[in-house]
């Protein structure tokens, strides 16, 4: 293990990979974490690299046509972003080969080791062009990449953090990414988790201690649903009240026979699910025939409080299952921030803790019961201790945690 103090690292770019884009279709917490590091200090966040497939398939995406010499020629790799903070970057590795199809084996581990070491000169490239060679090197949940570091990428200090239960995800993650990840905890100088039940699984399968560090929210943002007069989205002015709110990736996680009940159950009430659709395999319910479910289509993460400020309640439908037990969601402290009542399902010990600031129902019946009871039972004092509440789990209250692990882990 490196020796050095902490203020020696605060000093040096933090080099973020995740498996999120920085301009993606929603916020994630790797970018949030970057985007709260970079008021301090220089941070690169590597783009989640396209494979020469991936580029085929969305050449004529937008996403992939602004990047387009940065992919095919490492030209324009590095793109400066001042409007979130003049020391933030966002950097586009080249095409990368796509073997996650490949079987575990030699072949798999020679084109990943040729992928790893492809990625890592871009990175030093970008590190090149900031004047810097020295960095912190923060995995923040991308076991397909960068698991296992080449010889001549050495970083002062490396971090993983795992955020979801891969070991239950789609098998094409799972299929390399589950042994990844452990060899990435294996390398790590420090290793977290965002959920009691991930930490608890991770330090298990790999020996290692992992520290247990839970999403944020940006508080600053996210609290002017509560404290200021936005202006209503033009795509709610037409949906009836009382509405509402979820905002995320509408995709597995969601129990689809809750929503349908929700809407039945409470035909008087409209539903407004906010962010990108990605149902499709999760569900047989044709949810565009549901007269008040209304969908807006993705949002970026500046959009969402002037979302969540005219919603009457919000709600947490995901499945209880061993997908959904390892989550501590990113949205509860931005839901909380904006003071409105919500309902979720018992998914996880963590969204279990936020009880009884937040209503817990898994039943469909007694959940779509609980929205229509959360509603009309709102006032301004319950109101009040969930803003508070938030007011306790913002990214700066995480990054401060960050260094004082660090700290700890460097003083053993």
């Amino acid at each position: 293990m490196n020796n050095f103090s902490i203020s020696s690292l605060k000093g040096l770019p933090v080099v973020m990979t995740s498996m999120s884009r920085w301009d993606g279709d929603f916020s994630s917490a790797s970018w949030s974490l970057a985007k709260t590091f970079s008021r301090e200090q220089v941070v690169l966040y590597v783009d989640y690299p396209f494979t020469i497939l991936d580029f085929f398939r969305e050449r004529k995406k937008k996403a992939v046509k602004i990047r387009q010499s940065a992919l095919l020629r490492g030209k324009n790799c590095l793109k400066p972003l001042p409007e979130y903070s003049p020391y933030l970057f966002a950097l586009t590795p080249p095409l990368m080969l796509p073997i996650n199809w490949l079987p575990k084996g030699l072949i798999y581990d020679f084109l990943a080791g040729w992928n790893d070491r492809r990625l890592a000169k871009s990175i030093q490239k970008g590190l090149k062009i900031l004047n810097s060679e020295e960095f912190l090197f923060f995995n923040s949940f991308n076991p397909l990449y960068l698991s296992k570091l080449p010889v001549n990428f050495k970083p002062r200090a490396v971090v993983y953090q795992s955020r979801d239960n891969i070991r239950a995800l789609e098998p094409y993650l799972r299929k390399h990414g589950a042994e990844n990840e452990i060899q990435a905890i294996q390398v790590a100088d420090i290793s977290l988790a965002t959920s009691r039940q991930l930490q608890k699984d991770l330090q298990r399968l790999s020996n290692k201690q992992v520290a247990y560090f839970p999403n944020a929210a940006d508080f600053n943002l996210f609290k002017s649903a509560y404290n200021s007069e936005l202006p209503k989205p033009a795509d709610l002015k037409n949906i009836p009240s009382p509405i509402i709110g979820y905002t995320g990736n509408i995709c597995h996680r969601l129990n689809y026979d809750l929503i349908a009940e929700i809407c039945v159950a409470n035909p008087d009430i409209s539903l407004v699910m906010v962010g990108p659709r990605n149902h499709q395999g999760s569900t047989n319910i044709d949810l565009d025939k549901i007269p008040n479910l209304y969908f807006t289509g993705p949002k970026k993460i500046e959009q969402l409080p002037g979302y969540l400020a005219h919603f009457d309640a919000l709600i947490l439908p995901f499945l209880c299952n061993e997908v959904t037990k390892s989550i501590y969601p990113l949205k509860i402290n931005e839901y909380l921030a904006s003071g409105k009542p919500t309902v979720a399902t018992p998914f996880s010990e963590d969204i279990q803790s936020f009880f009884p600031l937040i209503r817990l129902e898994n039943d469909p019946t007694a959940f779509a019961l609980a929205v229509k009871q959360e509603i009309a039972g709102d006032n301004p004092e319950k109101a009040e201790k969930r803003y508070a509440e938030a007011s306790k789990n913002t990214w700066e209250g995480r990054v401060s945690q960050f260094w004082d692990l660090l700290n700890q882990t460097f003083s053993l």
